[in-house]
């Protein structure tokens, strides 16, 4: 019988475009559970259609960055609105989280 290597996922890309708030957990919280159990070595969120973001919001990512850290991976967002960054800024999550524009390719990849 011959052994099959794992599968192995590079990039997850999910995107936000709602609120990320307490009233968006039911939903977002299986798909971001989905994509970690993917075991990819970077997941993105593209977070250029949310508009704002609450407590609930900033302790999902901090979950989410947690679960992809112990898992030798990386969360990062991906193009955040003035005011999301601000938001992010205040709470101090942007000295934990890795942010980047809009143009920045996921880990792993280089710019065409």
């Amino acid at each position: 019988m011959m052994a099959t290597a794992p599968c192995h996922v590079p990039v997850v890309e999910v995107y936000v475009t709602e609120r990320l708030d307490v009233a968006c957990l039911p939903a977002l919280r299986p798909v971001l559970d989905a994509a970690v159990r993917l075991r990819p070595d970077s997941l993105v969120l593209d977070v250029a259609g949310c508009a704002t973001i609450d407590a609930a919001g900033i302790g999902l990512l901090l979950d989410v960055h947690r679960d992809m850290w112990r898992a030798g991976a990386r969360l990062t967002l991906r193009a955040p609105t003035p005011r999301l960054r601000r938001i992010l800024r205040i709470a101090r999550v942007d000295q934990v989280l890795s942010i980047v524009p809009a143009d920045a390719a996921p880990a792993g990849e280089t710019a065409p």
